[in-house]
């Protein structure tokens, strides 16, 4: 897996999960870095989805008794161990010879859900079984589940024929991508594309992402024909529904009227992500969209429930995600990284990492339990300063 001989310092020296991003690019091949780091155009959103984080501060309570904590968090019904979870990333092959299955198994004895890609580099039926077999030898004990998010092909009859698979195999949810109309000017991806294409004599070979499977991109971010539907609408969702029959979550929200949408169409839940800045140049950060839909609908986290993802490295921020009302919050590039790096144990370990992280603010935040976090618990002045705010023309009425 390696390029050269260096080995990843020792994972007890792992301390935040940013030791797991530097760990990982000393393993990894430039190709396979390149592709998990890279972001679109000149990255303004993915820096904003890291910076976005560090402008919103709490306002710790003091003198409440926080001997005993509970960090447990239900999603879309299902008791987890953390307020956090496992976001869907593709092609893990690229990370770790184990794969997905070896991710399920580490995220199901943490108790983490896991939301499994379309671009596994792994039949689905395969990691559905890790994830059992982990269950069974830990006794059932495990509140993990998995879920699978889609993209949804041109072919509609390889569309439902997907969504028959995942449903047979005992996913819990299905999360459809939206926001992949087409891909993303991936430019560090294509830098190494157009290298390549110049220099034959290259001897670093990766396996093409997801090589194994029909319904993933190759290497670099490059579609395959009829892998994403640029026709995808809203009306799909009714075909997809009837096909499912489960809980349904909307993957790349970004903005509030799409939020009132979501709940109009019947959905279970909205992830706000921007793809890890992966798509559009110059995206809204999850947060933000977070905050633009607490003002100007409200209503929207008594119809469903809301998630964001993007650019989370400290299980603090965590917090700071829920007190502004959503359920919980997804994890991506720190499990690549340490899965690229140290295995199973780097998943384990950057695991404990946030989840200790999430102890000790939850307090000196002064709350015992996730229900007591409230908006008024951070100042989120600085990113309110900056966003969307409708032109005279516009009134809430056009949501």
């Amino acid at each position: 897996m390696a390029n050269d001989q260096t080995s990843p310092p020792n994972l007890a020296l792992c301390i935040t999960t940013e030791d797991f991003e530097a760990a990982a690019k000393k393993v990894l091949p430039n190709k396979a870095w390149v592709y998990a780091s890279s972001s679109a155009a000149s990255g303004l959103s993915l820096q904003s989805n890291l910076d976005d984080w560090s402008r919103i501060n709490f306002r710790p309570r003091i003198m409440r008794s926080v001997s005993s904590l509970n960090p447990t968090r239900s999603i879309l019904g299902q008791p987890g161990s953390q307020p956090f979870f496992v976001s869907a990333m593709g092609t893990l092959g690229n990370a770790h010879p184990g794969a997905e299955p070896l991710l399920v198994r580490g995220a199901t004895r943490k108790g983490l859900h896991t939301v499994v890609s379309t671009a596994t580099s792994k039949p689905l039926e395969e990691i559905m079984e890790a994830h059992l077999d982990e269950q069974r030898q830990l006794g059932h004990q495990s509140p993990s589940k998995l879920a699978f998010q889609l993209y949804v092909p041109v072919d509609r009859n390889l569309a439902r024929s997907l969504i028959r698979r995942v449903k047979a195999a005992g996913y819990h949810s299905l999360w459809i991508t939206v926001d992949t109309s087409t891909l993303g000017k991936r430019t560090a991806d294509r830098y190494l594309q157009a290298q390549e294409a110049l220099d034959q004599g290259s001897r670093e070979t990766v396996r093409e992402a997801a090589a194994d499977n029909a319904f993933g991109p190759a290497f670099g971010g490059r579609p395959v024909p009829g892998y994403l539907d640029p026709g995808l609408n809203w009306d799909d969702l009714s075909w997809i529904s009837e096909e499912w029959n489960g809980p349904i979550v909307l993957k790349g929200i970004q903005t509030v009227e799409d939020v009132k949408l979501a709940v109009q169409h019947g959905v279970q839940g909205v992830l706000l992500s921007n793809h890890g800045g992966r798509q559009i140049h110059s995206a809204p950060s999850a947060l933000m969209t977070l905050l633009e839909t607490r003002t100007y609908y409200p209503e929207a986290f008594d119809k469903l429930e809301i998630f964001v993802d993007g650019g989370l490295r400290d299980g603090a921020d965590v917090l700071k995600a829920l007190c502004l009302g959503a359920t919980a919050v997804g994890v991506g590039r720190p499990y690549f990284y340490a899965m690229a790096a140290y295995g199973i144990e780097g998943v384990e370990k950057c695991t404990d990492v946030l989840a200790e992280e999430i102890e000790i603010t939850m307090k000196m935040l002064g709350v015992s339990s996730l229900d007591q976090l409230r908006p008024d618990m951070v100042n989120a002045s600085r990113l309110l300063n900056e966003m969307w705010r409708p032109d005279i023309w516009w009134n809430k009425s056009k949501l």
